[in-house]
């Protein structure tokens, strides 16, 4: 949520008729034209984001600190959620010991993609959101083992 508005460019508005006494003609008078090839891209969903990051990490999996290296995420095991009960991805965790700084701190959870079906279906997502943005789609290697359980 932090986004800004940007100035119009100059020829990027268009004057409607106005009527000083039409109650709309505040409304109707500077609008924003959008041709094809001026749009802007806009950035990614934070979702996109872990989508990528878990997909290239392949079966080395992520853990909430490289999540926030890589695109400044804070909360991995919600997105983490949220892809396995609005998506239908699934995911293997386990804690990772080699997270542990201190001798009483909880490990950071590491999360893998759980089959080759879900790293098809991530892919896919991924791809979906990258089209709408209007960029190529990317193509992640299978690391699963032939079995279809996690790597």
């Amino acid at each position: 949520m932090n986004r800004q508005k940007k100035a119009a460019t100059k020829g990027s508005l268009i004057k409607t008729s106005t009527n000083d006494n039409s109650a709309n003609s505040s409304n109707e008078e500077n609008r924003r034209l959008y041709s094809s090839d001026n749009t802007e891209k806009r950035p990614p969903y934070k979702i996109e984001m872990a989508l990528f990051s878990i997909l290239h990490n392949g079966p080395r999996g992520i853990t909430q600190p490289e999540a926030f290296n890589a695109y400044r995420e804070s909360c991995l095991h919600t997105t983490i959620s949220s892809l396995k009960n609005e998506k239908g991805i699934n995911f293997v965790s386990q804690p990772d010991f080699n997270t542990v700084a201190y001798f009483n701190q909880k490990p950071f959870s590491r999360y893998w993609l759980a089959s080759d079906k879900d790293r098809v279906k991530a892919q896919k997502l991924l791809n979906a959101y990258r089209f709408n943005r209007g960029l190529p789609k990317v193509n992640f290697e299978a690391w699963h083992k032939p079995d279809n359980k996690a790597a």
